[in-house]
């Protein structure tokens, strides 16, 4: 998931611009400077603190004095409110080229390099060039009669950089510069860097002030301070009922809300379990202009895997790539890490190792900047640590496991690149426990959809019992639970607990809090549901239950989400029963070779019988329900160990693959009588989406 609030930035250079391109509109250069006017750009509302009035918008536009700058000047900040961003950098690096001391391009550079480029280090270096220059010629408090407009734009889109650049400190220091010159002041602004800083009492007094202020621009800021602020702060419900006061407001006024109020809702509906309206507020953002931070496709694809929904997450993360472009350009690459982490869980939950282990290599290398977001950046890392490691893991199966119907030598090679890959899987779980050696961001990551839950999918949260031990997870989910009166949480926390008894030995213990937990987690908890269903299952496997018990506790998640003992790491216990003749024995010596089954005395029956010329392997649960069958006979001049390999691999993927209602996916001609796919997604997966 996405614990993550998104902040309204708005990516003009001046205080009451909504945006240099209006997020609603595609006009033309006229109707743009005309908008741009009507805005108060070009004349924007803002006055010297000694003035009489605190904020008038002009009538119309009024340029700076001729004489201040030069025509190129004027040509390069024309070209920054046309969004002519290219132009406006071309014709900078030209003024400086003949005026080196001009702090008007150095201006138009470090806001281009802020919104177009994203570079927020040289934006701040060129905003601070531009302000340095600027007060050597007028000084650090310019007079009524001097081009102090200049001074303002620049304190204003320094500030902007700094807050990208994750500088709070100065962010807050130049808002104050800002402040104490010019009016309207920037008052619910200086919100997000007190949030950012923790002062979360501060950031509630500055938000609250802007509310006070009463204009449209402050209360919609606020409103998005406050939805974040009491989410950092780990007041859920004031989080949710602030997220929903943005989104409110915005309908009050006749308006379509914008897609950062609606994820951010979103992101409160789901930290109160209220998946159902999460998915109708994402819906709702994907159909509103893209206008900052938020991706909602992102989200929608990790709420899908979380709910087994993989068709419909799949369509999702397609649209990820499509939605970032629509993005202001300071917005494009802000989550890029982000959306391959996501992309990576929906990999490793329909068990695609090999994509994932891309994916999570690249996002290892090139974390995201966390500026525009209320999330602590050591999550981000933990989470990305953990999915390599388990990515890792499921590699190192799927080789073991493509070896097993080899001969012995290719099995020996397999054995070693296996090793080699878990050795690789296990620095990055040594690394994640490094990222969470610290008590507080332990025991929050166990409050899912909080922010001090990261952005930890909640099935995968049991691995943290094999990185740093079930002892240590079971004492920071007491710690977790213990303040955590959110309806919903306590079945999560059971099934967590769960783990750690099944990883101390205790069986019996383990078997009872997961069938408590799979009493009270919501319906839209399926990969959970599955793993702690597996849990179960497993603590009566290895306190000895009779055949006829594990295959009724095996059955159920293998026919809802078999690649959960994949991503466990688990075997399936089997009973294999073998038909004489043909390549039956060959076949049946392979899949008990196998990593993915454990072939004994009780568990679910195996079946492997002569079919014609050819061979038929059945895994059977409940009441002899197929759970996975195929039926294959040798090709022409296809060698014997070559077929035994062939239907192997194919049984497996039968057996292991996602169960999708192919009511969910749009994948040709179906007889539209939804029934459960066997690897439906084979079809979807030949295009993958873009990371």
């Amino acid at each position: 998931m996405n614990p993550a609030l998104h902040e309204r930035r708005p990516p003009c250079p001046e205080p009451r611009a909504r945006g240099c391109v209006p997020p609603r509109t595609r006009a033309g250069p006229a109707a743009l400077v005309l908008a741009l006017a009507v805005a108060g750009v070009l004349a924007p509302g803002v006055t010297p603190a000694a003035a009489p009035a605190r904020a008038e918008v002009q009538s119309r536009p009024q340029a700076p004095p001729a004489s201040e700058i030069s025509p190129a000047e004027q040509a390069a900040f024309e070209a920054v409110l046309e969004g002519k961003l290219i132009r406006a950098r071309e014709v900078a690096e030209g003024v400086l080229r003949s005026q080196p001391e001009s702090f008007v391009a150095h201006f138009v550079l470090g806001y281009v390099q802020d919104v177009a480029e994203g570079n927020f280090p040289l934006a701040v270096y060129q905003e601070r060039q531009a302000l340095r220059l600027f007060e050597a010629k007028y000084g650090p408090t310019p007079q009524p009669d001097q081009p102090w407009r200049w001074h303002a734009r620049i304190l204003r889109t320094l500030a902007s950089a700094y807050g990208d650049l994750e500088k709070p400190e100065a962010q807050l220091e130049t808002m104050a510069r800002y402040n104490d010159l010019y009016r309207p002041r920037m008052i619910a602004e200086r919100a997000w860097p007190l949030m950012k800083l923790k002062r979360y009492d501060e950031a509630r007094r500055a938000a609250n002030e802007g509310l006070a202020e009463g204009s449209v621009d402050q209360t919609q800021i606020a409103y998005n301070a406050l939805c974040a602020i009491e989410f950092e702060a780990g007041r859920d419900g004031e989080s949710y009922r602030a997220c929903d006061k943005a989104v409110t407001f915005a309908r009050s006024r006749g308006e379509q809300p914008e897609a950062v109020d609606l994820t951010n809702f979103a992101e409160a509906a789901r930290s109160v379990f209220k998946l159902d309206q999460s998915e109708r507020l994402l819906l709702e953002a994907a159909r509103a202009p893209a206008d900052g931070y938020a991706n909602p496709y992102m989200e929608l694809g990790a709420l899908y895997t979380r709910e087994g929904r993989f068709s419909e997450a799949l369509d999702a993360l397609r649209k990820v790539p499509a939605y970032r472009m629509q993005r202001p350009a300071f917005a494009r690459e802000a989550d890029r890490s982000e959306s391959r982490r996501v992309l990576a869980a929906f990999y490793l939950a329909v068990g695609r190792s090999e994509p994932a282990l891309e994916l999570t290599d690249k996002a290892m290398l090139a974390p995201d900047r966390r500026g525009h977001n209320s999330r602590d950046p050591a999550q981000d890392e933990a989470l990305v640590a953990v999915l390599d490691r388990r990515a890792h893991r499921m590699e190192a199966e799927r080789v073991l496991t493509d070896a097993a119907a080899r001969p012995w030598y290719r099995r020996v090679a397999a054995w070693f690149e296996a090793s080699w890959l878990r050795i690789e899987g296990w620095a990055s779980g040594r690394r994640a426990a490094r990222l969470l050696d610290d008590p507080e961001r332990l025991v929050g990551i166990f409050r899912i959809g909080t922010a001090k839950g990261a952005v930890m999918p909640p099935w995968l949260v049991g691995d943290l019992v094999e990185i740093i031990g079930p002892g240590v997870v079971q004492a920071a989910v007491e710690r977790a639970a213990a303040t955590d009166t959110r309806p919903g949480a306590r079945a999560l926390y059971q099934a967590f607990e769960a783990e750690a008894a099944l990883a101390r030995g205790e069986y019996a213990e383990a078997s009872r809090l997961a069938t408590a937990a799979l009493g009270g987690l919501a319906s839209g908890e399926v990969l959970l549901t599955t793993r702690t269903e597996a849990v179960r299952a497993e603590a009566a496997r290895r306190s000895g239950a009779d055949a006829s018990a594990l295959v009724g506790l095996y059955g159920a998640p293998l026919q809802r989400d078999p690649g959960v003992f994949r991503r466990l790491d688990w075997a399936v216990p089997v009973r294999l029963s073998v038909g004489a003749g043909g390549l039956s024995t060959d076949v049946a010596d392979a899949l008990a070779r196998s990593p993915s089954f454990d072939a004994g005395r009780a568990g679910l029956p195996l079946t492997v019988t002569p079919a014609g010329a050819g061979v038929r392997a059945c895994l059977l649960g409940a009441g002899r329900a197929v759970i996975g069958c195929v039926s294959e006979a040798p090709e022409a001049d296809e060698a014997p160990d070559e077929f035994v390999a062939r239907l192997v691999a194919d049984f497996e993927r039968q057996v292991f693959a996602p169960r999708i209602d192919l009511s969910q996916a749009d994948i040709g001609s179906l007889d539209g009588n939804p029934r459960p796919g066997r690897d439906p997604l084979k079809g979807l997966l030949d295009a993958p989406p873009a990371p």
